[in-house]
Protein backbone atom coordinates (compact mmCIF):
# COMPACT_ATOMS: atom_id res chain seq x y z
CA UNK A 1 0.00 0.00 0.00
CA UNK A 2 1.23 3.40 -0.61
CA UNK A 3 2.51 5.80 1.58
CA UNK A 4 -0.54 8.37 0.53
CA UNK A 5 -3.35 5.17 0.54
CA UNK A 6 -1.96 4.21 3.83
CA UNK A 7 -2.09 7.90 5.56
CA UNK A 8 -6.17 7.77 3.79
CA UNK A 9 -6.75 4.73 5.48
CA UNK A 10 -5.59 6.18 8.72
CA UNK A 11 -7.77 9.29 8.27
CA UNK A 12 -10.47 6.68 7.70
CA UNK A 13 -10.15 4.92 10.54
CA UNK A 14 -9.91 7.37 12.71
CA UNK A 15 -13.61 8.82 11.51
CA UNK A 16 -14.78 4.90 12.58
CA UNK A 17 -13.37 5.20 15.92
CA UNK A 18 -14.91 8.92 16.51
CA UNK A 19 -18.68 7.59 15.74
CA UNK A 20 -18.28 4.42 17.14
CA UNK A 21 -16.91 6.18 20.23
CA UNK A 22 -19.89 8.68 19.93
CA UNK A 23 -22.41 5.58 19.43
CA UNK A 24 -23.14 7.11 16.13
CA UNK A 25 -23.51 4.30 13.46
CA UNK A 26 -25.51 5.49 10.64
CA UNK A 27 -22.54 6.83 8.10
CA UNK A 28 -20.20 3.81 8.77
CA UNK A 29 -21.12 2.39 5.64
CA UNK A 30 -19.21 5.11 4.16
CA UNK A 31 -16.44 5.39 6.23
CA UNK A 32 -15.78 1.20 6.40
CA UNK A 33 -16.45 1.67 2.24
CA UNK A 34 -13.41 4.41 2.23
CA UNK A 35 -11.32 2.59 4.39
CA UNK A 36 -11.63 -0.55 2.41
CA UNK A 37 -10.83 1.39 -0.39
CA UNK A 38 -7.76 3.08 1.06
CA UNK A 39 -6.55 -0.22 2.31
CA UNK A 40 -7.00 -2.05 -0.77
CA UNK A 41 -5.25 0.69 -3.20
CA UNK A 42 -8.85 1.17 -4.99
CA UNK A 43 -8.61 4.76 -5.29
CA UNK A 44 -8.97 7.21 -8.34
CA UNK A 45 -6.03 8.74 -10.45
CA UNK A 46 -6.96 11.83 -8.34
CA UNK A 47 -6.67 9.39 -5.04
CA UNK A 48 -9.82 9.37 -4.12
CA UNK A 49 -11.79 5.91 -2.90
CA UNK A 50 -13.15 4.03 -5.65
CA UNK A 51 -15.99 1.75 -4.58
CA UNK A 52 -16.86 0.47 -8.26
CA UNK A 53 -12.93 -1.28 -8.11
CA UNK A 54 -14.50 -3.57 -5.49
CA UNK A 55 -16.45 -4.74 -8.31
CA UNK A 56 -12.82 -6.65 -9.84
CA UNK A 57 -11.46 -7.25 -6.09
CA UNK A 58 -14.23 -8.78 -4.45
CA UNK A 59 -15.04 -12.18 -3.72
CA UNK A 60 -17.29 -13.70 -6.18
CA UNK A 61 -20.07 -15.74 -6.30
CA UNK A 62 -20.16 -19.06 -8.74
CA UNK A 63 -22.67 -17.64 -10.18
CA UNK A 64 -20.88 -13.72 -10.83
CA UNK A 65 -17.92 -15.60 -11.90
CA UNK A 66 -17.89 -14.88 -15.74
CA UNK A 67 -19.94 -11.50 -15.69
CA UNK A 68 -18.37 -8.87 -16.62
CA UNK A 69 -21.36 -5.93 -16.66
CA UNK A 70 -21.00 -4.59 -13.45
CA UNK A 71 -24.91 -3.26 -13.99
CA UNK A 72 -25.90 -7.14 -14.23
CA UNK A 73 -23.77 -7.44 -10.40
CA UNK A 74 -24.18 -6.88 -6.78
CA UNK A 75 -21.45 -5.93 -4.17
CA UNK A 76 -22.73 -7.12 -0.99
CA UNK A 77 -20.42 -6.47 2.63
CA UNK A 78 -20.02 -10.40 3.69
CA UNK A 79 -20.65 -9.57 7.15
CA UNK A 80 -23.89 -7.26 7.12
CA UNK A 81 -23.23 -3.95 8.54
CA UNK A 82 -25.50 -4.44 11.47
CA UNK A 83 -23.69 -7.47 12.70
CA UNK A 84 -20.40 -5.71 11.98
CA UNK A 85 -22.06 -2.67 13.94
CA UNK A 86 -23.12 -5.46 16.93
CA UNK A 87 -19.36 -6.11 17.53
CA UNK A 88 -18.41 -2.37 17.33
CA UNK A 89 -21.34 -2.01 20.28
CA UNK A 90 -20.13 -5.08 22.02
CA UNK A 91 -16.84 -2.99 22.16
CA UNK A 92 -18.27 0.18 23.53
CA UNK A 93 -20.30 -1.57 26.34
CA UNK A 94 -17.09 -3.45 27.16
CA UNK A 95 -14.89 -0.07 27.29
CA UNK A 96 -12.56 -1.75 25.02
CA UNK A 97 -13.55 1.00 21.97
CA UNK A 98 -9.90 1.47 20.86
CA UNK A 99 -8.61 1.75 17.74
CA UNK A 100 -6.89 -1.14 17.48
CA UNK A 101 -9.46 -3.39 18.66
CA UNK A 102 -12.14 -1.31 15.91
CA UNK A 103 -9.62 -2.60 13.15
CA UNK A 104 -9.34 -5.82 14.44
CA UNK A 105 -12.72 -5.87 14.05
CA UNK A 106 -12.86 -4.17 10.34
CA UNK A 107 -9.89 -6.57 9.47
CA UNK A 108 -11.84 -9.58 10.43
CA UNK A 109 -15.29 -9.33 8.83
CA UNK A 110 -14.81 -6.29 6.30
CA UNK A 111 -14.85 -8.11 3.22
CA UNK A 112 -16.85 -7.99 -0.02
CA UNK A 113 -18.62 -10.33 -1.99
CA UNK A 114 -20.08 -9.50 -6.09
CA UNK A 115 -23.05 -11.85 -6.70
CA UNK A 116 -25.91 -11.34 -9.12
CA UNK A 117 -28.81 -9.61 -8.76
CA UNK A 118 -30.96 -12.78 -8.38
CA UNK A 119 -28.47 -14.16 -5.76
CA UNK A 120 -29.52 -10.57 -3.97
CA UNK A 121 -32.89 -11.13 -4.24
CA UNK A 122 -32.58 -14.11 -2.60
CA UNK A 123 -30.81 -13.38 -0.23
CA UNK A 124 -33.09 -10.42 0.76
CA UNK A 125 -36.31 -12.63 0.32
CA UNK A 126 -34.26 -15.02 3.30
CA UNK A 127 -34.56 -12.71 5.53
CA UNK A 128 -30.90 -12.45 5.29
CA UNK A 129 -29.79 -8.92 3.66
CA UNK A 130 -28.47 -7.06 7.15
CA UNK A 131 -29.06 -10.22 9.30
CA UNK A 132 -27.26 -13.54 9.38
CA UNK A 133 -28.98 -16.70 10.45
CA UNK A 134 -29.79 -17.91 14.09
CA UNK A 135 -27.25 -21.30 13.08
CA UNK A 136 -24.13 -18.55 12.91
CA UNK A 137 -24.55 -17.30 17.23
CA UNK A 138 -25.50 -21.37 17.62
CA UNK A 139 -22.09 -22.47 19.22
CA UNK A 140 -23.15 -26.36 18.49
CA UNK A 141 -23.96 -25.80 14.81
CA UNK A 142 -21.93 -25.88 12.11
CA UNK A 143 -22.76 -22.42 11.02
CA UNK A 144 -21.33 -21.04 14.14
CA UNK A 145 -19.08 -17.70 13.22
CA UNK A 146 -19.12 -19.04 9.67
CA UNK A 147 -18.79 -15.75 8.04
CA UNK A 148 -20.47 -17.23 4.45
CA UNK A 149 -23.40 -18.67 6.68
CA UNK A 150 -25.90 -16.31 4.93
CA UNK A 151 -24.92 -17.30 1.63
CA UNK A 152 -25.56 -20.44 2.27
CA UNK A 153 -28.29 -20.41 3.61
CA UNK A 154 -29.69 -18.61 0.83
CA UNK A 155 -28.49 -21.20 -1.54
CA UNK A 156 -25.41 -18.78 -2.79
CA UNK A 157 -22.21 -20.73 -3.25
CA UNK A 158 -19.23 -18.75 -2.95
CA UNK A 159 -16.19 -19.14 -5.17
CA UNK A 160 -13.26 -19.32 -3.00
CA UNK A 161 -9.43 -19.46 -5.03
Amino acid sequence: MSAINSFNASIELQHIYLEVYSERYCHLRTFLESYYCYQHGLVTKQGKPDWVQIFNVGLRTVAATHIKERKLLVREMMMPLSVIIGHFKALVRDDEATIDNIQAVIDDYLEYVIMTREEYKALTDAGLKEAMPASYYQSLHEDYRCMNARFDVAGITLLRL
